[in-house]
């Protein structure tokens, strides 16, 4: 039996414990834009879907303390940037904004920057 094929990635979900907290920190480090709210039955406001720019619609934040706990310093998300010098762009950008990271890791193939969320797991930046 063969797999049937699919089409897109339609979104990674990210569990956060502070669903504002994160929300700002997305916005502001990866530029994320909401397009799409998720409230529960009292209307308070627990998920959100939306964009990042050069790659779409790909990214939604749930408010799960429990499930963002138990990531722990799991890497959540690689990205793909063009080039080292893009990376050593994003190092100012973290810099600026107070977000730590680690140091570019250079290796043969690729090279890597790591920087943490809000709850702690790790974003990596990918060449």
């Amino acid at each position: 039996m063969s797999v049937p094929q699919l089409e897109r990635l339609r979104n990674v979900k990210v569990p956060v414990t502070d669903l504002p907290v994160a929300l700002e920190w997305y916005q502001r480090v990866l530029g994320f834009r909401s397009t799409r709210e998720f409230a529960d039955e009292a209307g308070v406001l627990r998920g959100v879907h939306g964009e990042l720019p050069g790659i779409g619609e790909v990214l939604a934040l749930r408010e799960d303390p429990d499930a963002a706990r138990g990531l722990g310093a799991f890497a959540i998300a690689n990205f793909g940037v063009a080039d080292r010098a893009a990376l050593e762009t994003w190092v100012g950008h973290l810099d600026e904004l107070g977000v730590e990271h680690g140091s570019i890791i250079d290796t043969p193939e690729l090279s890597i920057l790591v920087f943490f969320n809000p709850d702690g797991q790790e974003i990596h930046l990918y060449t």
